[in-house]
């Protein structure tokens, strides 16, 4: 019997986050990583550790402030390009389609939409004082839009009575979603950083981040066979999650210069915060009476990733340097405090097979932790005044998107393993004699970035 999936078979709508601990499809369909200032940082990669020549140190590393020999600011704006990828339409691998309508795709088609952001990302002060420097800082750590739809993947045929009361075999749809996302995390801080001697300097940031979350998922109810109408469809459910915290967190480096300067090694830890804030799940007006629930109302953990950081940097003369970082990104840590937004253990499903009832394995979502590697190389015209330096990256970003590994056919459609993501970047920098500009790019296919910095010292 070929029911209107769109009834929205809720055991298979959902979809859980990277960027949030709900199982929400709309998270699915996002991706961003946690930016490090900087237009420097940025052109060489983010191969940063063991050089922090600028006052961006203050966050990156912080031993790294003793390098700065006079007071010195530094202010940085940011636009980042944010590609949306997310599960669309087609069909599930090994199925063949129908040919009624639009279910004529054999296996999964992705859909992409793009959003823009542009915001001041970075501000801060260095002043040096002895072997101590002091720094303070604001750093814009998030700052994501998503906005997309989606046409609904048919996903049967299977077996199943969760929700209609008896087995058989059906064929489904996932539902057309609209999607709205607003994510955004700033960090407030004081940094301090103390030159022991022979090359050695150690560096402690103090953190306070303001986290805000608004995100709406709207789910129609369109023919098995036509594609979505959002004006005419009736709404099904939707889905929010909405709030504010706060939070303290801290973040330790050090910073070692052989005698000569040709060498240095820098590493940091940063502890990431954790923020609280509601998930809802609401039925529509479109939602058939035999299917109605009451509103659930959760409270839900994002914990931004935890990061161990290492890096070499070397410098065979006055005009040229190298430098590489590992980063070791823990985003499994998304995974605390996982909500059912959706209360899928009061709907069973059934095994094909035995027809006996499964668990809701709401456990079979993974998100592995990832190391990057980031590589680096600048060049600078010294036998002339400006000075101008050069600087060229790349970066290696293995996927880190949430997927499912269990047997739900509706979960194992949307979160998916994504292909991992290579960063090229570039940029120059102009120094005059108290002021320093600096400007740089990052590309991949899922995230750009273009910054503009100027430093001033005094």
């Amino acid at each position: 019997m070929r029911l209107a999936a769109v009834l929205g078979l809720s055991v298979i709508f959902a979809s859980v986050p990277l960027l949030a601990q709900t199982n929400l499809e709309t998270n699915a369909g996002v991706h961003f990583n946690f930016s490090t200032p900087g237009a420097g940082n940025l052109a060489l990669g983010g191969a940063f550790l063991a050089l922090a020549f600028d006052a961006s140190a203050a966050y990156t590393n912080p031993a790294g402030l003793t390098t700065i020999a006079a007071p010195e600011s530094l202010v940085e704006a940011r636009h980042w390009y944010y590609t949306h990828v997310f599960t669309d339409r087609g069909r599930i691998a090994g199925v063949t389609p129908t040919n009624d309508g639009e279910d004529t795709i054999a296996g999964l088609r992705d859909g992409q939409a793009g959003n823009q952001v542009t915001d001041l990302s970075f501000l801060s002060y260095v002043y040096p004082h002895d072997r101590w420097s002091f720094a303070l800082f604001r750093h814009k750590l998030v700052d994501f839009q998503a906005d997309f739809s989606t046409q609904g993947a048919y996903l049967g045929p299977f077996r199943t009575r969760g929700l209609f009361g008896i087995p058989g075999e059906t064929d489904g749809r996932l539902a057309a979603l609209r999607n709205h996302m607003d994510v955004d995390i700033t960090a407030y801080g004081g940094a301090a950083a103390y030159r022991l001697g022979r090359g050695l300097s150690l560096g402690l940031t103090v953190s306070y981040f303001d986290f805000s979350i608004d995100s709406l998922a709207q789910r129609y109810r369109q023919d098995f066979s036509l594609p979505p109408d959002f004006t005419s469809n009736p709404l099904v459910n939707f889905q929010i999650q909405r709030g504010k915290d706060r939070d303290w967190r801290y973040a330790a480096g050090f910073l070692w210069e052989s005698p000569r300067k040709r060498w240095s090694l820098g590493g940091v830890f940063r502890q990431g915060p954790d923020f609280n804030f509601q998930a809802r799940n609401e039925p529509g007006p479109g939602l058939p009476p035999d299917h109605t629930f009451s509103p659930i109302d959760q409270t839900a953990v994002f914990h931004v990733p935890d990061v161990w950081g290492a890096g070499i940097a070397f410098q065979p003369s006055d005009s040229f340097r190298l430098a590489c970082d590992y980063d070791r990104v823990r985003y499994s840590q998304l995974l605390r405090g996982f909500v059912d937004i959706f209360d899928l253990a009061s709907l069973p499903e059934v095994d094909s097979s035995s027809q006996k009832p499964l668990d809701p394995e709401l456990n079979r979502f993974v998100i592995d932790d990832v190391g990057e590697i980031h590589l680096g190389m600048e060049y600078a015209f010294l036998q002339k005044w400006p000075v101008v330096t050069l600087r060229a990256g790349a970066w290696y970003e293995p996927d880190h998107s949430l997927r499912f590994e269990g047997q739900n056919v509706g979960f194992a459609a949307v979160f998916r393993q994504r292909p991992d993501q290579m960063h090229y970047t570039a940029g120059v920098g102009l120094a005059l004699r108290r002021l320093q500009i600096d400007a740089a790019f990052d590309h991949s296919e899922r995230v750009s970035v273009i910054s503009l910095s100027a430093g001033v010292r005094y």
